[in-house]
């Protein structure tokens, strides 16, 4: 053979190669984009034209590119369409760090309570933890601060919800359940079946999250509480709030929430990145349904905010 007709079939073997590489590359992307638009098919705007149209419009441009990194922005946006504005995508880099975040020696905020002239101030965090250690250290410290500051609290509670943007909401009901009254305190509904978190004896007994939600109880208080809010409270801390609705002596100090009034769940791709998607609306005990901000029962702007929670308690106090 000669050296050039040699040359032209390694090129030609060379281009049959990356042509296969490339094909190979493009199904895999293609795959990975309708499972991801399947699972998107389980949000609460999934069935509308609204989300079917974005779908034709965002897929054919998804496929077509070179890899799955640069799929996760426009999934981001196909997502929001099949579960409003509280579903996200969280990248491999963002679980990265979220599970750093779960380290057993990692910091974060846990809940304290400080106390004044018989009100205690009880301040729920946000909480981000997925790890049994991460959730037993939250809800441990929290119902520790609770039963020391329990003896001197002879008025009433204020939980400050004013800079918790959310996370996980069942160690953050866990932390309040000796405040809530027994019963069905909240759920999250979907397609008219409702899945209830449940408080008995000042501890939970079950929660849409399934095993490892409950704790033991054993220890509760009959008080007057305000809830502090604003419009930094989102989501699982608007679970915490909903799950005081309809009990006597509560009262909403602040201003309005987020308005993140859903439930979310987890669903995790094969690059091991995250549709967050929402899948079913809150409901409180009455049987109420929230989708948008919750309103308080008395509105005051930060700043004196605390002070106008303290005389709500103190008015309701015996």
């Amino acid at each position: 053979m000669s050296p050039l007709r040699r040359a032209v079939t390694l090129i030609a073997v060379m281009v049959a190669l990356s042509g296969c590489a490339a094909s190979t590359g493009t199904n895999e992307v293609a795959r990975y984009v309708d499972a991801a638009i399947t699972e998107m098919r389980d949000g609460i705007h999934a069935d509308t034209d609204e989300f079917r149209d974005a779908v034709t419009r965002a897929e054919p441009e998804l496929k077509a590119k070179a890899t799955i990194a640069e799929t996760h922005r426009g999934l981001g946006e196909l997502v929001a369409a099949a579960g409003g504005v509280h579903s996200w995508v969280q990248t491999p880099a963002d679980v990265s760090s979220i599970e750093r975040q779960n380290a057993p020696d990692a910091s974060f905020a846990v809940p304290t309570v400080s106390t004044r002239d018989g009100i205690s101030v009880l301040s729920l965090p946000g909480f981000q933890g997925e790890t049994s250690e991460a959730v037993e250290r939250y809800q441990s410290e929290g119902l520790a601060a609770i039963r020391a500051a329990a003896a001197t609290t002879d008025c009433g509670w204020i939980i400050d919800l004013r800079t918790n943007g959310g996370g996980n909401a069942w160690p953050m009901l866990a932390v309040v359940a000796p405040l809530l009254d027994d019963g069905e305190v909240v759920g999250l509904q979907r397609d008219a079946t409702t899945h209830w978190a449940t408080v008995s004896d000042g501890g939970v007994v079950s929660t849409p999250g399934g095993d490892g939600t409950s704790t033991p109880g054993g220890f509760t208080i009959d008080a007057p509480v305000a809830l502090l809010t604003s419009g930094m409270t989102a989501s699982s801390a608007e679970i915490v709030a909903i799950a005081f609705a309809g009990q006597a002596d509560v009262v909403r100090v602040g201003k309005p929430t987020a308005g993140l009034t859903t439930g979310n769940e987890a669903r995790e791709l094969s690059d091991g990145a995250r549709l967050i998607l929402t899948t079913s609306f809150d409901v409180d005990r009455t049987g109420q349904v929230y989708d948008g901000p919750l309103a308080p029962d008395i509105e005051v702007a930060p700043g004196p905010d605390l002070e106008a929670a303290r005389t709500a308690v103190r008015s309701r106090c015996a």
